[in-house]
Parts: C-alpha cells; sequence; structure tokens
C-alpha cells in the first residue's frame, strides 16, 4: 500500500464519530481473526446451544471510553465490603 494511500486512510478514520468508530474497530478486530479460529469458536458455540448451556453468543463491548476514578472520603471501600459480610 502506498504511503499516501494510508495517510488518506487515516485521515479519513479522523472523521469518524464514535459509533462508527466502535463499527471500524469491530470490523478490523474480525478481519484479523483467522478463518480456521472462527470456525472453531463458531463450532463450539454451536455445541453449547445445542446441548441446552447458552442460548446466544453476545458480542464483547468495546469502549473507547476512558473510565473515570470516583475519590472516596474514608477508609477504602474494599474494607467496608469486607465488614459488611461479617
Amino acid at each position: 500500500m502506498a504511503r499516501a494511500t494510508l495517510d488518506r486512510i487515516v485521515e479519513e478514520i479522523k472523521t469518524l464519530a464514535p459509533d462508527e468508530w466502535r463499527q471500524l474497530r469491530e470490523r478490523l478486530d474480525a478481519m484479523m481473526v483467522p478463518a480456521e479460529e472462527e470456525d472453531k469458536h463458531k463450532a463450539l458455540h454451536q455445541a453449547l446451544r445445542a446441548a441446552g448451556l447458552i442460548t446466544q453468543v453476545r458480542q464483547p463491548r468495546t469502549t473507547d471510553t476512558p473510565r473515570r476514578r470516583i475519590e472516596v472520603q474514608g477508609k477504602p471501600v474494599s474494607e467496608t465490603i469486607i465488614e459488611e459480610r461479617r
């Protein structure tokens, strides 16, 4: 691929909306999975459905939104949870 073509594609990608970024990411990820591996996953999902262990296979969520930490005053939340379980 010519460098100019790649640069043009990157510039086009920068104009996408967040939902379009997600869709592009999903498509690129799907293209990167080897066909043999994808067939194995499909066979596994089909076997799990046939056995009645699952009813559907959900695609993993992809998010590019960074998570924000919440500041909590006092003792750590983990300590509070442990105390409440006792």
